[in-house]
């Protein structure tokens, strides 16, 4: 519409001219006095504005709520018609009615409409409900403006991005009934004091049975006879959780989106779990999850506090329908088995794969506890006879995870012993 405008004046100052028709050329000047302006105020129109967002928390429970403020600032003297439309990933929830489809494909435009006097700001508050877990970036957002006649409308993008961390549900672990050996139920089983590297004892001699990973070659060196390392006593307190995200061997029947919220859901609540009782709390898992760092398998080493399972819930929220190779692959890590180290598997299905894990990590560590979880609405076919030779395998705690209701709505993660 500026360029119309644009030709029309300089046509009524040559009209005006040649015509000799001072009005006409009076009036052609004043257009293009007009269209000179709003070239100039539409030039500086998206200059020196400040666009902000901020969440009230960066990481929410799923089901809650956080709330979006947004603040513009015009740092100029000069006064500006902003209109900015922010995206918003399809998995969280804005109700107003400044929200609109997008062309991309599951995303949603937060509208907004400003004037902006000279230096002045303006912050508004929207509440955002999170009903899926999820890593959820927000942004970029695109800016329009341009100059009070509307003549050159401008658009501009900021690529300032926010994120937003939708950690999955946690809920309660109700325990099998007491006797169920450690960690689940009150009793603890002897065979969870184990020799700690980190706290050196003594030096002695060689005895058949040491183990040759604790022979000291120096000390070997200095007397002449082998000796080896001899360390106090302390109790393994290492949960790690194995999770195999799998809801189906063949590759063509995609993914069972309620098993594998199921299968979320129960990670997140035995971390929850354990993490509360003080446990230090791993992870290794065949998902794909995405980070500051990028995409990854879902893993980390057993720790304590506050941070390391927000972490764990991190991994958890940010997991993609998709499973990397198996379980058996991914959990080949030193500190799945490592001395003290109790190996957890959560898993859906109960076929060979999920034997051939279970006995990789026995032959390493002296207990293992298996839950299969039952999504709540119905109850999966699993391989009779792979659980049958599960069930009769020493050392295994196989548990079933149920879920009443379905991952949504269960209160409660019920374990109870496979039969």
């Amino acid at each position: 519409m500026g360029n119309s405008f644009r030709n029309i004046s300089l046509a009524m100052l040559v009209a005006g001219a040649v015509l000799k028709r001072p009005p006409v050329t009076v009036f052609g000047a004043f257009l293009l006095g007009i269209v000179v302006l709003s070239k100039a105020l539409s030039s500086l129109s998206l200059g020196e504005i400040a666009y902000r967002r901020k969440f009230s928390s960066s990481t929410v429970m799923a089901g809650d709520s956080v709330e979006l403020i947004i603040t513009v600032e015009n740092m100029k003297p000069l006064p500006v018609p902003l209109a900015c439309d922010d995206e918003i990933p399809g998995g969280l929830e804005v109700p107003t009615t400044r929200v609109s489809s997008s062309w991309q494909g599951g995303f949603s435009n937060l509208r907004n409409q400003f004037f902006l006097g000279g230096f002045e700001t303006v912050s508004r508050k929207f509440p955002v409900s999170c009903p899926e877990r999820g890593i959820y970036t927000i942004g970029p957002v695109r800016l329009r403006s341009g100059d009070p006649f509307g003549l050159y409308p401008v658009s501009g993008t900021m690529d300032e991005k926010d994120r937003l961390t939708v950690y999955p549900r946690v809920i309660p672990v109700r325990e099998p009934p007491q006797g169920t050996f450690y960690p689940f139920g009150t009793a603890r089983a002897t065979s969870w004091i184990y020799h700690d590297p980190s706290m050196l004892k003594m030096v002695r001699e060689y005895a058949a049975g040491d183990s040759r990973r604790h022979v000291d070659w120096k000390a070997t060196a200095r007397s002449g006879k082998l000796q080896t390392r001899v360390f106090d006593a302390a109790f393994g307190n290492r949960v790690v959780i194995c999770l195999d995200v799998a809801t189906s061997r063949a590759p063509w029947e995609g993914i069972d989106r309620e098993v594998f919220e199921s299968l979320v859901v129960a990670a997140a609540s035995c971390a929850h779990h354990f993490a509360a009782r003080e446990f230090s709390v791993g992870l290794t898992s065949n998902g794909v999850t995405q980070g500051t760092e990028g995409t990854h398998l879902a893993q980390c080493p057993p720790a304590q506090g506050d941070s390391h399972l927000a972490y764990i819930l991190t991994q958890l929220a940010g997991l993609s329908y998709f499973a990397f190779g198996t379980a058996l692959v991914a959990s080949q890590r030193p500190f799945v088995t490592a001395e003290g180290s109790f190996p957890l598997v959560i898993s859906a299905l109960m076929d060979e794969d999920t034997l051939a894990l279970v006995e990789s990590l026995r032959r390493s560590a002296p207990r293992v506890g298996v839950i299969l979880v039952e999504p709540g609405r119905r109850r999966l076919t699993r391989d009779k006879d792979a659980l049958q030779v599960l069930l009769r395998m020493p050392g295994v705690a196989a548990m079933s995870g149920r879920l009443k209701g379905g991952w949504s709505d269960a209160e409660s993660l019920d374990l109870s012993p496979l039969v």
